[in-house]
């Protein structure tokens, strides 16, 4: 069995990095509001970030082969604190959409290196246990990265400078580990039709939270911002959302493991509907209320990534989970890279309350999808298959640590 303790380094440098850029994304759309940049330019900041993200886990696989795992780690930190620096330097729309989009590509090739480590050293039998204390990791840092949003005013330099130390400091531990260097990665195939052919509902389902999730989190800090909460409060908001995604997951994909996905999937759906509703009569009441909605709606919401993952692979060939699981990511990719546009389009024509109607809206047609697609094909057996994983979507190389794909070969 493997020990834990021999992952210190890159659990340390996932923490800095994940906790940075949860905190980042956050402070980008704050600051970008009191610099009275319009709500569809936020949401074009947010899109152009997942583009930049999505090119980077497509290019990124060359990089580490020509130049190295430590190497390819080291220049897109780098470049990834200089983007934070300058984001506090020049608050210019056209200059932020620029280094917004880098930021994503460098995010992808630091992600890809890390899960790339973790996926070399990982033995068979330990991949259930790694990928989960990865997940415990990643949750509990962006979580406290957005708190770290109340230790400043997002108008001054230090939040952006405490990101990009943030992001330097993820560099030391790897850099400095004698570990073995992961073999090369290769990028898994992406085949659209046969994915579409695998799971039509589990790609409707990625796409959907692509849509949803990433708007939330981009456009719901200026949203609330102009219903009148302060800034702690939207720090407070974020981290329930992602608090509210931790510790819904597993109880969901328990219950995911012993009755129909599908049946789960028209449930999770539905209590996101409604607690999306909420969150819009609890901005009339009180942050108290915002704040508790928005931890069920995170709740609600973010385990439909890793129900409609779990869905497409209980359909998928035995050889097909990672490229599968990746294709489906990118799918997600795609949707996040619409959604934040669309959200604050309608927030920017409608007012603040249409990101509500906007994530209802998108819920609700995969809701109706669900239904028709239960009618379309018959109800799988709940015995032999896989069991659910809650998964992160840092990038494509996540996949290959999930149990479920060494185990089906």
């Amino acid at each position: 069995m493997v020990r834990l303790a021999s992952f210190t380094a890159l659990f340390v440098s996932a923490g800095l990095l994940l906790g940075g850029n949860g905190l980042f994304g956050t402070l980008i759309a704050v600051r970008a509001n009191l610099e009275a940049f319009s709500p569809t330019m936020i949401g074009l900041l947010g899109s152009v970030f997942y583009a930049g993200f999505v090119a980077g886990s497509l290019y990124a696989p060359r990089l580490i082969i020509r130049a190295g795992h430590i190497r390819t780690f080291a220049a897109a930190g780098a470049m990834y604190a200089v983007a934070a620096l300058l984001h506090a330097m020049l608050a210019e729309p056209w200059l932020w959409l620029l280094l917004r989009t880098l930021g994503g590509f460098c995010f992808a090739g630091l992600t890809l290196v890390l899960e790339s480590w973790l996926n070399e050293r990982t033995p068979n039998s330990d991949r259930g246990r790694v990928l989960s204390l990865y997940r415990l990791v990643d949750l509990a840092c962006v979580t406290l990265g957005q708190l770290v949003l109340t230790l400043a005013d997002p108008r001054g330099f230090e939040l952006f400078s405490l990101v990009a130390i943030l992001f330097c400091c993820c560099l030391v531990p790897l850099a400095m580990t004698r570990s073995t260097l992961p073999a090369p990665l290769q990028t898994p195939r992406l085949r659209l039709g046969r994915l579409i052919a695998v799971s039509p509902l589990g790609t409707i389902g990625v796409f959907s939270v692509g849509l949803v999730n990433s708007t939330f989190r981009t456009v719901a800090p200026v949203a609330l911002l102009d219903q009148g909460l302060t800034i702690a409060e939207i720090a407070w908001l974020m981290s329930a959302f992602i608090a509210g995604g931790a510790v819904m997951q597993f109880p969901i994909g328990a219950l995911s493991d012993r009755l129909s996905r599908r049946t789960v999937l028209l449930a999770t759906t539905t209590g996101a509907i409604a607690t999306s509703f909420a969150m819009s009569v609890a901005t009339g009441l009180s942050p108290t209320a915002i704040i508790l909605t928005g931890f069920l709606f995170g709740g609600f919401a973010i385990p439909i990534y890793s129900l409609s993952v779990a869905h497409a692979n209980d359909l998928a060939q035995p050889d097909e989970f990672v490229e599968v699981a990746a294709g489906l990511f990118f799918v997600y990719g795609i949707g996040a890279m619409v959604g934040p546009l669309l959200g604050a389009g309608a927030v920017a024509l409608l007012g603040p309350q249409a990101l509500f109607w906007y994530t209802s809206g998108v819920h609700g047609f995969f809701l109706l999808f669900t239904v028709y697609r239960i009618s379309r094909r018959p109800r799988l057996p709940t015995t032999g298959r896989e069991g659910f994983v809650g998964l992160i979507r840092t990038s494509p190389g996540i996949f290959k640590l999930d149990p479920r794909g060494r185990e089906r070969k």
